[in-house]
């Protein structure tokens, strides 16, 4: 039973004890100080329920204006423009008093002591309840880019017994950001007829606009359309979308769920054989978004299990196909310049001007529609297509283009094809019907008109190791010059199989009958690949073509890692010759090489190849022993022997003169440069470690890791006359901008390892200057230093440190500090 103490401090008790003060005798007061008047109850001593105003918390957040709520319990109301302005969900049109337990509301609570309405809302697809597995964690990255120089080259040297040549490939970028200025050409000791031995290939600018996902080009280039235009060669402007400009956008619709729960919930998602734990989502609705899935058909399953563990299983059918666009997602070109002729075998050939342009939209996550055209002097044509998903088992896709030849006349062409892909069981057909006065711009420009073309292809996987194929193709060419086409007629059936009978094994069979005008062919080849660990593998063939019969075996060791060594060797056989041939591969950090013998018929023949990059960036020579991919340059001050990492893997340490060129960056994805601690050198104080970095495509990215050596000494600070300085006075060392403070007896500490050129002693109007240059602060000497007195304004005590320095002390306060110990 509760004792008299705690009734006392009880407010209902204190309140009945004070009316029985005021309201009964003085001898019933002083008998029974707890007795209750005569009248009083419950109601009586209740709340005013009337009008009052009240804090208001939604979903845990305070709103900053109060509401006004009455009444009590499952009565209590709130002013209905006030709720709707705190975020409630109140019905449209309703005013004045309206009682919360007519809300749509998860819970509510109203705390009558602190006048606080504290309330929870069902959720609509937002916050916790939005699960979207394209969405990434990006934080702040920096983007610094540097200018650089970037040359790829790709060498070759040939030797036989007739003929001997050399040649090569080289291609020079300049790059700062998303800029890229190219060029690139061919040289040949053992040109062609009609082909110079050094031949220019392509010249352009490229401006790319990673936000808008688009890019220029000025100058060469190859121009870009729909899947119905023909590509061509053009030095002019091109304007283009580019997805791969934009790492976080989904272009392709993906499967998704949506739905509702009315208590706290975990979900669940299964596809591809796969589960993923999505975590807990609060009451209302919730949407899941981007599914991964593999291309065709496919099912997801999305499990909801609730707090008393009832499971719920919601499954939907999709069809994923690349064809398709996300919907609101727009690729498109403009293509304008004129026609390139003779590629590869003239520097500056151009001929009549030319434009080509397409647009392509997804509607919906099931209709993909596009609009293209394409222009040249005597010719035009258009066209439209779409793409559409049939039942959400099979895509669809159908095109139909008209064309005006100024001596053909009008031609018409239509493209059709179905495709239907599964885990098990695919397929697809299609047609591409040309009229007969059929043009295009590659036509126009010498290109023969595109052919009649049918397909078909089918798989069938009995297991994900074995599996069977059958495809057909005909084409019937129109070749406007008869004495380029042999065949005008081609057909093709072929049928393969493919079965892993070990980890190690795997077996292969192939057969095919192909017709043209020139007759009827049989084929046939069966094989075994074999996997004999890490980088070894071997393999064998037989073959039949068309009365032919051969043979062969290899055997490679790659090499895959810097200062690997790969070799491979194979031998081919006929019925009427034999080819023997042995390679190596040497692939250094700087440079890969290549070589490779080989004997035919009792003749010799030999080749030497070199390939990688030179990157010129930061005032340093890089070289490397591949070309392409995206870089960052690492600068650790003037400190070598960092141990720098990518990802949490170490790539390599910085050199003697603080630098290291981290190759493998994807393009445009944020990446985490960081610096191994537990790695660092001894004397070695890098305060910032990590960083995270976004790198444009084949560009070159400057990371500045803040580091020095950090080597202290005392030494012993005297004034002109050899007086001590005395303790407490501020001590700055330039350039560093280090700062520490005078000790007793005069003594500073010193970092050695920072080859400052002077200390700042005092305060301003009153300092004193240490020159250190030409002092060996490490030899142990007990002879001070002297400071010899100079005056500084206080106006130019900041200007003494570098700017770099003040930031990177700003930056320091939130930082954290990386130092090994001896």
């Amino acid at each position: 039973m509760p004792s008299l103490a705690r009734r006392a401090v009880n407010p209902t008790y204190a309140l009945v004890a004070a009316l029985a003060a005021f309201g009964g005798s003085p001898l019933a007061a002083q008998s029974d100080p707890f007795e209750l008047p005569a009248g009083v109850t419950a109601q009586s001593v209740r709340p005013d329920d009337g009008p009052r105003l009240s804090e208001i918390a939604v979903d845990g957040r305070t709103r900053g204006r109060m509401v006004t709520v009455a009444g009590s319990g499952r009565e209590l109301t709130i002013d209905a423009d006030e709720a709707r302005a705190a975020g409630l969900p109140v019905p449209e049109g309703a005013s004045g008093p309206i009682k919360l337990s007519a809300l749509r509301l998860y819970e509510w609570n109203f705390d009558s002591l602190r006048q606080r309405l504290a309330v929870k809302l069902f959720r609509e697809g937002e916050g916790a309840n939005l699960k979207d597995f394209a969405a990434t964690a990006q934080g702040a990255s920096e983007s610094r880019p540097l200018l650089a120089l970037r040359v790829d080259y790709d060498l070759t040297a040939t030797i036989a017994q007739r003929r001997s040549s050399a040649g090569g490939l080289v291609s020079a970028t300049l790059v700062y950001g998303n800029f890229a200025l190219n060029s690139s050409a061919r040289a040949t000791s053992d040109p062609q007829v009609g082909s110079p031995a050094l031949l220019r290939l392509d010249t352009a600018a490229r401006l790319a606009v990673p936000e808008r996902g688009m890019a220029a080009t000025l100058g060469d280039f190859v121009s870009a359309g729909s899947q119905g235009q023909r590509a061509v060669r053009m030095a002019g402007v091109q304007l283009a979308s580019d997805f791969d400009l934009r790492p976080d956008l989904v272009t392709v619709p993906l499967p998704g769920f949506a739905g509702s729960v009315a208590v706290p919930t975990t979900i669940d998602v299964l596809t591809n054989d796969q589960r993923y734990q999505l975590g807990e989502i609060e009451p209302g609705e919730f949407t899941v978004r981007n599914v991964p899935s593999q291309p065709g058909r496919g099912e997801a399953s999305v499990i909801l299990l609730d707090a008393l563990g009832r499971e719920v299983v919601q499954t939907a059918r999709f069809y994923v196909s690349s064809a398709l666009l996300a919907p609101g997602t727009t690729g498109y070109a403009v293509n304008a310049g004129f026609v390139r002729r003779r590629y590869g075998f003239a520097s500056t050939d151009y001929g009549q001007f030319a434009a080509t342009a397409y647009l392509r939209r997804g509607l919906s996550p099931f209709l993909t529609v596009e609009a293209s055209g394409e222009w040249t002097h005597g010719v035009s044509n258009g066209g439209v297509r779409g793409d559409y998903v049939l039942a959400k088992v099979a895509l669809a896709t159908i095109e139909a283009r008209i064309s005006r030849d100024s001596g053909a006349g009008t031609g018409t062409l239509v493209h059709a094809a179905l495709e239907s892909i599964g885990r098990k069981l695919g397929g697809s057909i299609r047609a591409t019907l040309p009229s007969a006065n059929y043009r295009d711009v590659a036509t126009r420009l010498g290109d023969d008109p595109p052919p009649r073309e049918y397909a078909a292809q089918f798989f069938y996987r009995f297991t994900p190791d074995t599996d069977v194929q059958l495809s057909y193709a005909r084409q019937e060419y129109r070749s406007l010059r008869p004495e380029r086409v042999q065949d005008r007629i081609s057909e093709v059936l072929n049928a393969n199989f493919r079965t892993r009978l070990s980890s190690r094994a795997t077996f292969f069979a192939g057969g095919g009958i192909r017709r043209g005008n020139s007759g009827t062919a049989l084929s046939a080849a069966l094989g075994l690949s074999l996997s004999l660990g890490g980088r070894t593998n071997a393999g064998a063939y037989a073959s039949y073509d068309d009365g032919r019969l051969a043979g062969g075996a290899t055997y490679a060791r790659d090499a895959q890692q810097d200062g690997e060594i790969g070799y491979r060797g194979a031998v081919n056989l006929t019925e009427t010759s034999q080819r023997l041939s042995a390679g190596a591969t040497w692939r250094n950090r700087r440079i890969l090489l290549d070589g490779q013998i080989e004997e035919v018929d009792g003749v010799f023949a030999g080749r030497a190849n070199a390939r990688g990059t030179l990157l010129v960036a930061g005032g340093t020579v890089f070289a490397r022993n591949q070309t392409g991919g995206s870089y960052a340059l690492v600068r650790t001050g003037k400190v070598g022997g960092i141990p720098i990492t990518r990802e949490n893997v170490e790539v390599g340490v910085t050199s003697d003169n603080g630098l290291l060129l981290v190759q493998d960056i994807p393009a445009q994805a944020t990446i985490k440069i960081d610096v191994k601690a537990d790695k660092l050198p001894a004397d070695a104080l890098v305060r910032e470690t990590t960083h995270f970095i976004r790198v444009p495509r084949r560009a070159v990215s400057l990371v500045e890791i803040e580091t020095l050596r950090f080597r202290p000494v005392l030494r012993k600070l005297v004034n002109a006359a050899g007086v001590p300085l005395e303790a407490g006075l501020p001590v700055r060392a330039l350039p560093s901008g280090e700062t520490t403070i005078v000790g007793f007896d005069g003594m500073a500490e010193i970092n050695a390892g920072a080859d400052d050129a002077r200390l700042t002693v005092g305060h301003p109007g009153r300092t004193c200057a240490v020159e250190l240059t030409g002092v060996p602060l490490e030899d142990r000497s007990d002879a001070p230093l002297t400071c010899r007195a100079f005056v500084i304004a206080a106006s130019d005590a900041e200007s003494v440190e570098p700017a770099s320095r003040t930031k990177s002390r700003q930056r320091r306060r939130g930082a954290a500090v990386a130092l090994s110990s001896p």
